[in-house]
């Protein structure tokens, strides 16, 4: 017989806390894989070091890439944590990885839309620096550039339209995790739920029985 926790059964929770795991892995690898992206398609031909537009562009894509790094990390922390749900130093783990997750993401998709909105004010001039015309009736002809000038402004802005998106998706499933190991650790109640009954004693080990073993004849949903 599974406990209750937090209005699913137990079996139930190990199975929607690993599932946020997994999607959380997915998106982190996919955010980073974009970041990868964004920076050896065009971010690697803006130098300027005493441009503020190009520093932003540079430390924004920086802060992809980190968030990326602890979107996965957060996933793996959880999928871990479905697998040994008595462990408390694992439930802080996992609380405070998801809070950080959601924090990061929410702040690069910030500066990600500031990166987009800059783009459309400044026509991309910040990703044309390192390009020299010989007049203004050459720009699209014989330019002198490291890359062609008429696809790296679409590019950029695809994939960072595509790199928002994946924030603000994370930023959303973090929330999530950080809500399943909320109700784990029988803090403060989650947006106004009592959680008096979250976790009931066990009548024995919880790490004793198999995620495998458990039955439900609902279908979940994250």
């Amino acid at each position: 017989m599974c406990l209750r926790l937090g209005g699913l059964s137990e079996c139930d929770f190990r199975k929607v806390l690993m599932k946020t795991g997994l999607v959380l892995v997915v998106l982190g690898h996919v955010s980073f894989i974009t970041a990868a992206l964004l920076h050896g398609t065009v971010l690697r031909y803006v130098t300027a070091p005493h441009d503020a537009v190009a520093l932003q562009y540079c430390a924004v894509n920086i802060l992809s890439v980190t968030s990326a790094i602890v979107v996965i990390t957060s996933g793996i922390a959880a999928i871990v944590l479905s697998r040994y749900l008595p462990s408390t130093p694992l439930r802080w783990t996992v609380f405070s990885s998801s809070v950080a997750c959601a924090l990061l993401s929410l702040t690069c998709a910030i500066g990600l839309l500031a990166s987009i909105a800059v783009t459309f004010a400044t026509q991309g001039r910040a990703l044309l620096a390192d390009c020299t015309f010989g007049s203004p009736e050459l720009l699209a002809l014989t330019p002198d550039c490291p890359f062609d000038p008429t696809r790296i402004y679409s590019s950029s802005l695809c994939l960072w339209a595509i790199a928002l998106v994946l924030c603000m998706v994370e930023s959303v499933f973090a929330v999530r995790c950080a809500q399943l190991a909320h109700q784990l650790l029988e803090l403060r109640p989650w947006w106004g739920k009592s959680s008096h009954h979250a976790i009931p004693e066990s009548p024995e080990p919880v790490e004793d029985r198999d995620l495998l073993s458990c039955t439900s004849s609902e279908l979940l949903t994250i």
